[in-house]
């Protein structure tokens, strides 16, 4: 539950994420990512250059470089007259990330899998102990991707692992809330080490097939919990 001001915890942001090494587009393309996925802009919420701007202390250039990031990443739409929006929520469109994801990240897994080893499995093992049913917020999220994608690293596809790496900042914006509201399902973590299980034993095929059920279990689980669909039409 998120108990600040929209304006106090956008500070907060600001000032965590542009103290960091990113550029400045970048560092509030980051918090802005962060605040959509804990609730502080609603979906369809017009999101005003001149008044981020003014929360970061910054001119209304990097502002907007941060934006059309969030709208080439689906986290915003920009739409004719009505300004960039944070983008709607809707089963379908969580349907299909997630339908996305099993195709792709199975697919990664096996070209990458040949080529990983102990320190590899050792790592994405020490990054999923990292998630705490206790803290299921944006840092739990990204411990989680961190994890998988741990284990996807080895594939040699880069665009394969870009795809997926936008599939699952979309993502965050339904699981994030879900988590909050249910929490984990109770063989969350099971799940995750017997992945690396299958991975240590040699089995791929195996470790695949959990990825991928992994994912078509968490959009039956979920997806009766997002509401059908959102309208654009909503004015300010």
């Amino acid at each position: 539950m998120i108990d600040l001001s929209k304006p106090e915890l956008l500070g907060e942001l600001a000032e965590r994420h542009i103290r960091g090494r990113d550029g400045l587009p970048d560092a509030i393309a980051r918090a802005l990512r962060e605040a959509i996925f804990e609730g502080v802009f609603a979906a369809n919420e017009r999101l005003h250059q001149d008044d981020i701007a003014q929360q970061f202390g910054v001119s209304r250039v990097p502002v907007r470089e941060a934006l059309a990031k969030l709208v080439t990443e689906g986290l915003a739409v920009q739409r004719f007259n009505k300004g960039i929006r944070v983008a709607p929520l809707s089963r379908a469109d969580f349907q299909d990330i997630m339908e996305l994801r099993a195709l792709l990240e199975p697919n990664a897994l096996r070209l990458s899998a040949p080529h990983l080893g102990a320190a590899d499995y050792d790592e994405a093992e020490r990054i999923l102990e990292q998630v705490r049913p206790s803290a299921l917020g944006s840092e739990a999220a990204a411990s989680h991707w961190m994890f998988h994608n741990r284990l996807y690293s080895r594939s040699g596809r880069p665009r394969l692992l870009a795809q997926i790496s936008s599939l699952q900042i979309a993502i965050n914006r339904y699981v994030l809330p879900i988590w909050r509201t249910v929490g984990l399902s109770s063989d969350w973590g099971d799940t995750h080490h017997e992945i690396v299980y299958a991975l240590r034993s040699g089995d791929v095929d195996e470790a695949a097939r959990m990825t991928g059920a992994q994912i078509e279990h968490a959009m039956h689980r979920m997806i009766d919990q997002l509401p059908m669909t959102v309208s654009m039409d909503e004015e300010d």
